[in-house]
């Protein structure tokens, strides 16, 4: 019996994360052949470096100069199915009219992007949580939608992959000190509105800076300069010792929710991820907007954001709106987290599905159903 050949089309590195547990769990299973692939016109600095982190994974590396002869090469694979982690491209000229196209979306946070992404050639989306597939549904999206919950957290629930103190070692944190993970967005985001003031309100606890990816690989983005915003990033991390910045290289954040005790972000698919561990998140409400959505507000929440779910995680996250009221607002999260559990519950099933380090395999399950 042939192999079932399956490509993960990591178009930008990160849509790898969510990917990860999928392939780990295949490369085990002798049913699947795997390849592996990224776009060909990503920034050079992105794409070299996705390339170099896809050469270790089991499987191919499918890589071409361009994206037609990618297209072909993918093509001429005759694949039985193609993963992507977003459809904002043209799927149908990767795949045979045979091959099954799934997507796992790149993240759950508070973005219109998440319904209105979806190509007519889909065959199937694998989704996070019932929530989300009644919004997905309101949106007018009819893809076939599989409940699997989001594999991405798999390993933050396989005890094999627990490896914490480890982690906390090598990076050099002071196993005294709480642990803030701050994931600014690159936009809205509010790390500059904190600027160096950053380290001096941090001192006493451990400081794990994550930036979005964007950060790191463009300079601007819809007429937003990036560029401060990297600069910011390296200047903390060279200034003080406490704060420890992960680069682009450490793609992956899960591994970082287990050594966290609080999460700092804006609008992020990180809020829903670190519920998952039932920690405390605080959202924050300063931002350093373009002038359009300085004058104009709610066209940030009509291209950026969702209102709704924006206005929904204040049910369950911690609201700062200065970056001077940080010291007291780390307190409050840290005292009163315990007093919100019951809600976190209720959104961790509604967002997130069976928290039992099976998504992945309910992946592998529908996928071999369809086949």
């Amino acid at each position: 019996m042939s192999k079932i050949k399956i490509l993960f089309d990591s178009y930008h590195l990160y849509h790898l994360p969510q990917f990860d547990p999928v392939i780990e769990l295949l490369a085990k299973d002798e049913r699947f052949e795997i390849f592996h692939s990224t776009c060909s016109e990503n920034k050079k600095i992105e794409m070299d470096l996705c390339i170099s982190i896809l050469k270790l994974k089991p499987g191919k590396l499918i890589f071409a100069n361009s994206e037609k002869e990618r297209m072909d090469k993918i093509k001429d694979l005759d694949l039985d199915v193609f993963i992507c982690g977003w459809s904002r491209y043209p799927l149908s000229k990767f795949v045979s009219d045979n091959t099954l196209v799934g997507m796992i979306y790149h993240g759950i946070g508070v973005k219109p992007s998440y319904w209105r992404d979806n190509s007519e050639r889909l065959n199937i989306r694998f989704v996070e949580g019932p929530y989300r597939i009644n919004q997905l549904r309101e949106n007018g999206v009819n893809t076939n939608l599989e409940l699997t919950g989001f594999t991405k957290l798999d390993p933050l629930f396989n005890v094999e992959n627990n490896n914490g103190q480890i982690l906390k070692k090598s990076m050099n944190l002071d196993l005294n000190k709480k642990t803030i993970l701050f994931a600014p967005t690159f936009y809205p985001s509010s790390i500059e509105r904190f600027g160096m003031k950053f380290g001096e309100l941090t001192s006493s606890y451990n400081v794990i800076l994550k930036p979005h990816m964007w950060t790191f690989f463009l300079d601007e983005f819809s007429d937003y300069n990036l560029k401060p915003q990297r600069k910011l990033a390296y200047r903390l991390a060279e200034k003080f010792e406490h704060i420890k910045l992960l680069g682009p290289e450490l793609y992956n954040i899960v591994p970082y929710y287990n050594i966290s005790d609080v999460l700092l972000t804006e609008a992020s698919s990180t809020i829903y991820e670190m519920i998952a561990l039932e920690k405390p998140v605080i959202v924050n409400r300063f931002f350093k907007l373009k002038l359009s959505h300085k004058l104009f507000r709610y066209r940030l929440f009509k291209k950026r954001l969702s209102k709704e779910m924006n206005n929904d995680i204040l049910n369950f996250c911690f609201e700062m709106q200065k970056s001077k009221y940080l010291r007291e607002t780390l307190d409050l999260a840290f005292n009163k987290n315990n007093d919100r559990l019951s809600i976190i519950r209720e959104y961790q099933k509604k967002m997130l599905y069976k928290l039992d380090g099976k998504a992945s395999e309910r992946v592998r399950d529908v996928i071999l159903n369809l086949i």
